[in-house]
């Protein structure tokens, strides 16, 4: 039978315990791995929106809302989904940026149903939006993609802008 206790035996069982000394004492100071973002970068993934909410024949109710912003969500879209959901209304089907100037996609079912007046507030409704949200000058609509003279009752072929 050989021995358990000889000089190369003992030798690795000290350098197994300094070893093990050393990672224990490093384990206690560990540093975290991600640093955490200033205020204002966390604030990043929020947006503000100034809700224009028809109230015919008074006119318009201004509310702010935070919306936080989900993982690959835009600030438009977000804009959109809340305006149709607060409103009641089919949602636009996209939002462009063109410098200081919007362009609203539209469906075609948008006003089906309104006489002139609730179709007036729901279009006013939602470019007073989008203009106080984006800070923007003017808003232009397109109907499915593309240019159109009016909707049922109101002219399109001119931009929106804030009173």
């Amino acid at each position: 039978m050989r021995r358990l206790l000889t000089f190369w035996n003992l030798f690795g069982l000290l350098a197994f315990l300094a070893g093990s000394l050393l990672y224990a004492q490093s384990q206690g100071e560990r540093t975290p791995l991600a640093l955490p973002l200033p205020a204002e970068e966390a604030s990043k993934d929020a947006l503000t929106l100034v809700l224009y909410r028809p109230s015919p024949p008074q006119g318009f109710l201004k509310e702010s809302l935070t919306l936080d912003l989900g993982p690959g969500e835009t600030p438009g879209g977000a804009a959109l989904s809340a305006w149709a959901q607060a409103v009641g209304a089919p949602r636009p089907l996209a939002l462009f940026f063109k410098e200081r100037r919007l362009v609203v996609d539209l469906p075609p079912g948008f006003a089906l149903g309104l006489d002139a007046t609730l179709e007036a507030f729901r279009l006013y409704s939602l470019a007073y939006t989008l203009l106080a949200t984006f800070q923007a000058e003017e808003v232009r609509f397109l109907v499915e993609g593309k240019p159109s003279a009016g909707l049922a009752h109101l002219d399109l072929s001119r931009p929106i802008r804030l009173p």
